[in-house]
């Protein structure tokens, strides 16, 4: 940068022949595109050698980009030319007479390492450490608060390098800014310092000085300590003509459509102009002399001071928004006051008949649009009042459809969007433009440009996460997403399937958290459990011993990887293993040169490098290196912590430089990327409260904004300026988009000031001067188009709108929506079943397993999907959690019991059990860790110990398993007039009557009777299936103790004797061959509850608003669709008939 400026003496080259008559020239327009006919005659004046190029200056990537295209257009082929920034171009000129690095020292990316380096040091003997604003602030610091400092110091440091330079030269002497001061120096003094300010500089004089002395090292000269661009305006004044012509400087530089350049740049342009030609060509919205107009409110303000002399509006928004440019055209305008320059401009007006046009001319001519005639009958200018940045979006799609169709030589290419935050609209532009099919009219081809790598580059992301590392936590599920990231998938060899068989591998071994803390090696902290490591371990001894192996130490081994799957878990361990070594290094402070090893070889090892990710690899890497760079030459070798490097990674790599550039489609980009380049239509979405301005402000130890003057870059002008730009590059329409309306409540959101500021104007330019405030606000509203909520809603489709009030819309999904929506009511939706299933293959023949039998009953409305539709309804796969568990949850209880009941019930005599249960508890993956894990595993063993007694006790004389056939005269149930299947109640009563042959086996037969136990609270399923086994029971074994138990944790029931078991099977065994053919209004929860308490609990546990109820289940939405879904008659009767004669046979066996 040229603000920095390195010391010594001068660098002689080979003198190359020198052309005479050189001077400045100046060329104004308003239009792009004069600007670059008049850049490309200045061209056509070749130089002396055909094999030089010319140097063009520019002020971003976005301008060079256009005017390759716009080069290329014209003559051909765009070559020879060498683009370039101005401060770094001048860097270069300074070094063909004073001896320069590369890099300037005092470049704002280096000066903050040895800002960083000085305010860490607390020595009292420090200047700046006397400040006790300062010394209070970096007391309380962390390394990357005071990083943070550091960089906002070197700011500041840089733009007084850039903009007063002689209040650095005041400070250099050991002087002050400020009159009053005690110092011994000269120069102009500051008037009206607060004490506050003073302070201020004080400090930073100090650390100047500081700095100054360490760039300078052992050169003590007066020259050492004088930035370079000081020295070359000094000593270009009294340079022989050798001197120059070893100066090796081009003849001519073109400096191109710069919207501001500091006055130090300036002068350095003034001086080359006597030796090269240096043409600027500079876009001025104004062809009158604008130079000395104000804003209303400060004529107002001059006016009650009596100092209002010259000084006049002109135009409003130009005198409010343009202050920046006004600043800089008046310093360029002076510059061609000498001999040695030339000025020239060409205008244009906007032609069309539009708003927009008439406020560009207005601003052109400096007239008010109030004095057209006729007025302009096309708007131009629209702005639109959306819920949320997506419907800005749903509305932009639509009302580009709409210009295409009405511009027909419009291209995608002619049409710029811009945002605030392009990186929080990147994933909705995606989901609103990029969803059309190809070949779909809708579809518009679009890019969006200019992204922060950090955010844009995968890579990028995932190594500034790493970082983060030591600061953090990191959930299981977030290192399943890195794992997603393409450079990594592929280095590691995971694809997608794979990556799905891991989650589940890592679900049932416990993973929660990604890593492993770190943990002294003589410390008493035990085994991390839920960790990759930890769950990685298990799933290792799971694939390397049999199955029910016993655990090894802490782990329990766990069953998923077998066969080839061991590859598999081996290429995720390694990258683990990778991923943990490096988060481990990084809880270190490591010097420069230490991180710039550490993170290139994690993204050698970690990432893949082949030819689809070379590019991203390639920004990252060469970020790296700049930061590197950067930190060898301002921290030397300091330890630095990784949140300092991940903040310096990241600022490396969202280097403004890159910036967006224009392309072939829709461009997309953040409001300050196309700057200054014209398009026929340009849209700022996301214009919200606080944008622009915005709320930012400048850093209260910024003396330039509390003393500033013309030609200062401040933030406020700047904010304002672009908004100005960005109005005068529309060429045809200008669309703005705010959320003025709130999501929730419909409630009035007000637009970013400027935009208030812009529709105040037009409201008053297109009425009469004694308009009344009515005509006003009518005026102010023609501009504006409100939009709904819902993209589908009825306005937009309403045949008396016409399009006429801005509100249509090119999608037929949603016009086919609202005319579903405005449609009279209709009958209920058709039902899924408008009739009984057809009977099934030899229906009556075939026999029923009872499992199915029980399945059936447990659930008809699932069973009859599944069994006869094909439709399986199943719980979606289980994500990761990213939490170690603090409770045993219900999926845990079952694992646990299915784990240890078996190793307890099946206990001989003298086997010390319970000690082996206890051991794989404590190895089992469920529980929590540590003293949580201790309460929890006691009282789970001692629940589970407790059944297995029971059960052991129950089954202590031995038991037996029965295989069973029962033939069952299925009968249609007694109901009386209630209908259980509507008017299908006979047809299916005759098809469901006759025989049914169930067959299967009960276990755990004793001769006290039946056993059946689960590890949980008794719910309606068990007592349903009890009762089924029970009724079966006492049909197999008429003469035997017909007497079935049921134990649970912490309690248990029995079953009495059946007399007539088959009767009860009977209406039963109905019911099901006609559920299976038509859905069955039994609902076992809400049924239960009816039965065993009261109706009002059984409509809780049907309907809640709090929790997931029985009616919210799929299967039941999908079989009752249709129909009314409700605890109705049939429902009442079917209850009665299942769960009474249950309960008449309830016994407690506690």
């Amino acid at each position: 940068m040229l603000s920095a400026l390195p010391y010594a003496g001068c660098a002689r080259r080979a003198a190359p022949l020198l052309r005479t008559g050189f001077m400045l020239q100046l060329f104004y327009s308003n239009r792009y595109d004069v600007l670059v006919d008049a850049l490309l005659d200045g061209l056509a004046q070749a130089p002396s050698s055909p094999w030089t190029a010319q140097p063009v200056i520019v002020p971003s990537a976005a301008v060079r980009r256009r005017l390759e295209l716009d080069i290329a257009a014209r003559q051909g082929v765009c070559a020879n030319i060498d683009f370039g920034y101005l401060a770094q171009w001048l860097w270069m000129q300074i070094g063909g007479v004073i001896e320069v690095p590369p890099r300037s020292p005092f470049a704002p990316d280096r000066l903050v390492w040895r800002c960083y380096r000085l305010l860490g040091d607390a020595d009292e003997a420090r200047s700046w450490n006397a400040s006790p604003r300062l010394r209070s602030y970096l007391d309380a610091a962390d390394a990357p608060m005071r990083y943070e400092l550091a960089r906002r110091v070197a700011t500041v440091l840089d733009h007084y390098l850039t903009y007063r330079p002689e209040w650095l030269l005041q400070w250099q002497k050991g002087g002050s800014i400020f009159a009053g001061s005690a110092a011994d120096d000269t120069g102009p003094r500051l008037v009206g310092a607060s004490g506050a300010a003073r302070e201020d500089e004080r400090w930073q004089a100090a650390l100047w000085r500081a700095l100054l002395g360490e760039v300078a090292g052992d050169a003590h000269s007066a020259d050492a300590a004088t930035p370079p661009a000081y020295r070359f305006l000094d000593e270009v004044r009294s340079l022989d003509l050798e001197a120059i012509a070893n100066a090796d400087w081009p003849e001519s530089v073109s400096v191109f459509a710069l919207p501001t350049m500091p006055p130090l740049h300036i002068a350095l342009l003034r001086e080359l102009s006597r030796w090269i030609d240096v043409r600027l060509y500079a876009m001025n919205p104004c062809r009158e002399f604008w130079f000395d107009i104000v804003s209303e409110g400060r004529v107002q303000a001059l006016d009650v001071a009596g100092q209002l002399d010259y000084q006049e509006v002109g135009h409003p928004l130009l005198a409010e928004w343009g202050r920046q440019t006004q600043a800089q055209l008046h310093m360029l305008h002076e510059l061609t006051e000498s001999a040695a320059s030339g000025e020239a401009s060409y205008f244009a007006e906007n032609a069309a008949p539009t708003w927009l046009a008439a406020v560009q001319n207005g601003m052109l001519d400096l007239r008010s649009e109030r004095d057209l005639d006729p007025k302009p009958q096309e708007r131009g200018i629209e702005v639109h009042v959306c819920h949320s940045l997506a419907r800005q979006l749903e509305v932009l799609h639509d009302r580009l459809l709409g210009w295409f169709d009405e511009f027909d030589d419009l291209q995608p290419s002619d049409v710029l969007v811009t945002f605030p935050d392009l990186g929080a609209a990147g994933p909705l532009i995606d989901a609103v433009f990029g969803t059309a099919p190809t070949g779909d009219t809708r579809r518009i081809p679009y890019r969006v440009t200019g992204l922060p790598p950090s955010q844009a580059n995968p890579v990028a992301r995932v190594l500034l996460d790493w970082l983060a590392l030591p600061e953090r936590n990191v959930g299981a599920p977030e290192l399943i997403e890195w794992l997603r990231v393409d450079a990594i998938a592929a280095r590691y060899g995971i694809d997608a399937a794979a990556l799905e068989d891991i989650q589940e591998w890592l679900a049932a071994a416990g993973a929660r958290r990604g890593l492993a803390p770190v943990v002294p090696a003589d410390s008493a902290v035990p085994v991390a459990r839920h960790t990759f490591a930890d769950a990685l371990t298990r799933l290792f001894l799971g694939y390397a011993m049999p199955e029910g192996g016993e655990p090894v130490d802490a782990w329990l081994p766990v069953e998923g990887a077998d066969g080839s799957d061991a590859e598999l878990l081996g290429r995720l361990a390694s990258f683990v293993d990778d991923v943990d070594a490096f988060a481990r290094r990084c809880t270190d402070d490591l010097t420069p040169a230490e991180w710039t090893q550490l993170l290139l070889e994690v993204l050698g090892r970690c990432f893949d490098g082949g030819v689809d990710f070379a590019d991203t690899l390639a920004t990252v890497r060469d970020a790296v290196d700049a930061m590197s760079e950067a930190m060898r030459a301002g921290a030397g070798d300091i330890a630095l912590p990784a949140a300092v490097v991940r903040t310096a990674l990241s600022e490396a790599l969202d280097d403004p430089a890159r910036g967006g550039v224009p392309w072939g489609s829709v461009t997309f980009s953040s409001l300050t990327s196309l700057r200054g380049l014209p398009f026929r239509i340009v849209c700022m979405l996301g214009m919200d409260d606080g944008v622009l301005p915005s709320l930012a402000r400048a850093d209260e130890f910024d003396l330039m904004a509390e003393f500033g003057k013309a030609g200062d870059r401040q933030r406020r002008d700047d904010e304002r300026n672009l908004f100005l730009d960005l109005l005068l590059a529309a060429q045809d329409r200008l669309l703005i988009a705010y959320t003025g309306r709130s999501i929730r409540d419909n409630a009035p959101l007000p637009p970013a000031a400027l935009v208030d500021e812009l529709l105040d104007h037009l409201a008053r330019v297109s009425c009469d001067e004694d308009a009344s405030p009515a005509d006003l606000d009518a005026a102010r509203r023609a501009f504006i188009v409100d939009h709904p909520l819902q993209p589908f809603a009825s306005e937009y489709f309403d045949a008396k709108n016409n399009g006429k009030s801005g509100l249509f819309t090119y999608d037929p999904d949603r016009a086919e929506l609202a005319a579903l929506l405005a449609a009279p009511a209709r009958d209920a939706t058709p039902p899924f079943f408008a009739a009984p299933l057809p009977a099934e293959p030899d229906e009556r023949n075939q026999p029923v397993a009872f499992d199915d039998f029980q399945r059936f009953w447990r659930h008809p409305a699932r069973a009859l999907l599944r069994g006869r539709l094909g439709i399986v309804l199943s719980d979606a796969q289980g994500e990761l959690l990213d939490m170690e568990p603090f409770e045993l949850d219900f999926a845990g209880r079952d694992a646990l019991a299915e784990r240890l009941l078996p190793a307890l019930l099946n206990a001989s005599p003298g086997d010390d059990a319970l000690a082996r249960a206890r051991r794989v508890a404590e190895a089992s993956p469920e529980l929590p860790g540590g003293a949580t894990g201790a309460v929890w595993r006691a009282r789970e063993l001692s629940a589970l110990r407790g059944l297995a007694e029971r059960v052991r006790r129950e089954v202590a004389s031995g038991v037996t398993r029965l295989p069973f056939a029962l033939d069952i005269d299925a009968r249609w149930p007694g109901t009386g007039d209630v209908a259980l299947f509507g008017p299908f109640d006979e047809p299916l009563r005759e098809r469901s009557e006759g025989p049914l042959h169930l067959q299967g086996t009960l276990n755990l037969l004793t001769e006290t009777g039946q056993v059946i136990f689960r590890y949980a609270r008794p719910s309606a399923r068990d007592y349903l299936a009890a009762w089924l086994s029970h009724l079966v029971y006492c049909a197999a074994l008429p003469e035997g103790p017909r007497r079935t138990v049921w134990h649970a944790s912490g309690e248990s029931f029995e079953l009495a004797p059946v007399e007539q078991p088959l009767d009860q099977l009977a209406p039963l065994a109905a019911l099901y061959r006609a559920g299976r053919a038509f859905p069955l209004r039994f609902f076992p929860k809400s049924a239960w509850a009816k039965i065993s308490d009261s109706d009002s609990v059984a409509q809780n546990e049907w309907a809640s608003d709090r929790v997931r109820a029985e009616s919210d289940d799929a299967a039941l939405r999908i079989a009752f669709r249709g129909t009314p879904l409700t605890l109705d008659e049939p429902f009442g009767t079917l209850a009665s008939l299942v769960f009474k004669p249950l309960v008449a046979h309830l016994r407690s066996a506690s």
